[in-house]
């Protein structure tokens, strides 16, 4: 079986600090059609900011939903 995480938490900076990133459009997209190619079980999306998770959502919704569905 094969899972997909796109892990925005924990990673480090150029200073070796750890932080959250942001997530965006074609991170997801991206994953998404190479999940769906090799057959991925699941695909998960790892941040812990409420807003980043919550626009996740909104861009899973459009190319689930959306005008991107068309």
């Amino acid at each position: 079986m094969l899972y997909i995480v796109l892990l925005h938490y924990p990673v480090y900076n150029k200073e070796g600090k750890i932080v959250t990133t942001a997530i965006a459009n074609m991170d997801i997209h991206d994953i998404a059609r190479l999940a769906k190619t090799y057959g991925a079980q699941r695909f998960y999306i790892v941040n812990p900011i409420l807003e980043q998770r919550n626009l996740a959502q909104e861009i899973i919704s459009h190319w689930r939903e959306g005008y991107g569905a068309n």
